[in-house]
């Protein structure tokens, strides 16, 4: 009798175990891909974000920084989806070592029991990704394989779809009539929102998200990575570092790590009176 591939709408035969050799090809290709893709994700998480105003009839939301609140939910998706599936192999397969349990066998002998080792692996999506690449014959042999070939990837193909947004465009907050998101390119005055229509002014809508992430208090990494887009500058992490040195700027409490935190609001003044530093370019010499 040959078994057929458990993932599904695949009708291929396996080598024995739960999952044919295609689809575990295509569950490593969606693993190198992941693993590459999560960075173009964090930066979508932090610079396309949505901090309009609350909707009518939804509860308000807390004003923060520019943050995408789709991406972000992607993102924990795909960490949670590896992090089961790590997890359920390497208790399926994972080494065990016998622990005694302080009781004796009739005849004295210490009885034991198998206790899972730990498993030594950071919980990021690209290590978790590198770690199943590592293990096909676990995943060939699972009873669930074929679950864990849909679900990592309908996972994958999520994030593929987060990060496919133009990068040229600047994300211009809700439309005041219909609540669409608002994307407009950086030269462009007027964006028209592509469900109703309507025109707004494009500085106008940038000004709202600003004054909406004032009073947010964030790292150096955090502003840096969301504020440089809305304000139409560069502005790096080391910028904020050299303000706070030179007392310009006041650090905050700061965060769970240790490390300082500034006030949105006073990055944006400061950053609006001081001119960007501009990139000094040698010509080639030339010849005598």
């Amino acid at each position: 009798m040959i078994d057929t591939c458990a993932a599904p709408f695949c009708a291929n035969a396996t080598t024995g175990g739960t999952v044919c050799p295609s689809c575990l090809g295509r569950l490593r290709s969606d693993l190198v891909d992941v693993a590459e893709l999560v960075d173009y994700l964090e930066d979508t998480v932090a610079r396309l974000a949505n901090t309009g105003p609350p909707r009518v009839g939804s509860r308000p939301a807390e004003t923060g920084l520019p943050f995408n609140v789709g991406a972000a939910e992607v993102r924990d998706v795909v960490h949670n989806v590896l992090s089961t599936w790590v997890r359920d192999l390497w208790e399926t397969h994972g080494l065990r070592q016998p622990v005694p349990t302080g009781e004796a066998a009739p005849d004295g002998s210490p009885l034991t029991v198998a206790e899972l080792e730990p498993l030594d692996l950071d919980d990021t999506v690209p290590e978790m990704a590198a770690w199943l690449r590592r293990h096909p014959s676990w995943i060939e042999y699972h009873p669930a394989g074929g679950e864990l070939v849909d679900e990592i990837g309908d996972a994958v193909e999520q994030v593929r779809r987060a990060v496919d947004l133009p990068p040229a465009r600047v994300y211009c907050g809700p439309c005041p009539d219909c609540s669409a998101d608002l994307y407009a390119r950086p030269e462009r005055a007027v964006v028209a929102c592509r469900e109703c229509g309507m025109r707004h002014d494009v500085e106008a809508r940038r000004e709202k998200l600003l004054d909406a992430a004032r009073d947010v208090e964030a790292t150096a990494a955090e502003i840096a990575r969301a504020l440089p887009k809305l304000l139409g500058r560069e502005l790096s992490a080391n910028t904020l570092r050299t303000w706070a040195r030179a007392g310009k700027l006041d650090k905050r409490e700061p965060d769970e790590r240790g490390r300082p935190r500034y006030r949105v609001g006073d990055v944006i003044d400061l950053a609006l009176v001081t001119p960007a530093r501009k990139r000094v370019t040698r010509e080639p010499a030339g010849c005598a």
